[in-house]
């Protein structure tokens, strides 16, 4: 059915999205052997001082294009959604994902952005003075104005699209055949990934403690993987519409 390779198409193309999070994660965050960890203030690291200038520009654009194709995935399962959940006591979660990742849309590239501008701005008055506490202070005072929204971004976006995930699955709208898919359908999100998974890569030798830095962007990646799982699901119910009606999904 057209429709299903559509919906199919369009969730792959949002994981491709969250997947250039993770990339520009990495450019941003990961640090080489024996490279110091240590920030100054709450998120400036002194390795910024050391990292290519093409890495931040790349993260830059690899969070632009990212929240291009996320919206696109998620999106197209919240259409999903909202076709297979009738129950009007569920619906609550439907329209709360819907409000989860609109915001994410919104903010994920202005708050990617901001952490970039910082380490742009720490390495770039240091370079112009060469007074690194100085450069941190300008920094940090930059991405401290920003940190109110940030943080509210972060809660309505990263935490509310948690809950909600965690929700749908045992509430089993998300459709999965056992009680230990559904435990481990329980990490398949941003906050609970980079809590569990994340905390305890960070824990490891280098150069598999970094796989920390792309745990909360993955977890995004994840949700659409449920999203498959729920579409493929439709499909057996044959609840996809056609064309026609999907046009207006």
């Amino acid at each position: 059915m057209e429709s299903e390779k559509k919906a199919r198409k369009l969730m792959i193309i949002g994981i491709v999205g969250c997947l250039l999070y993770v990339l520009g994660d990495f450019l941003y965050a990961a640090t080489g052997k024996g490279q110091t960890t240590e920030t100054i203030g709450m998120f400036t690291k002194v390795a910024y001082l050391d990292m290519a200038t093409w890495r931040m520009w790349v993260s830059i654009f690899c969070g632009f294009a990212g929240t291009v194709l996320y919206y696109m995935g998620f999106h197209q399962m919240y259409g999903l959604l909202k076709l297979h959940v009738t129950a009007p006591k569920k619906q609550i979660w439907v329209r709360l994902f819907h409000v989860a990742y609109i915001l994410g849309t919104v903010a994920w590239a202005w708050v990617h952005a901001m952490f970039m501008t910082d380490a742009l701005i720490f390495k770039y008055v240091y370079q112009a003075y060469g007074e690194m506490q100085t450069a941190a202070d300008i920094a940090n005072r930059v991405l401290y104005a920003n940190a109110p929204g940030m943080l509210v971004a972060y809660i309505l976006c990263d935490l509310g699209l948690t809950v909600t995930m965690i929700t749908m699955v045992w509430k089993r709208i998300i459709p999965l055949r056992s009680t230990g898919a559904r435990i481990a359908a329980t990490l398949c999100n941003p906050i609970m990934l980079a809590g569990v998974v994340g905390n305890l890569a960070a824990l490891l030798p280098w150069p598999i403690n970094q796989l920390d830095h792309g745990t909360e962007s993955f977890g995004h990646a994840l949700v659409l993987l449920l999203g498959l799982v729920l579409l493929q699901n439709m499909v057996k119910k044959e609840e996809i519409p056609n064309e026609a009606q999907y046009q207006g999904i």
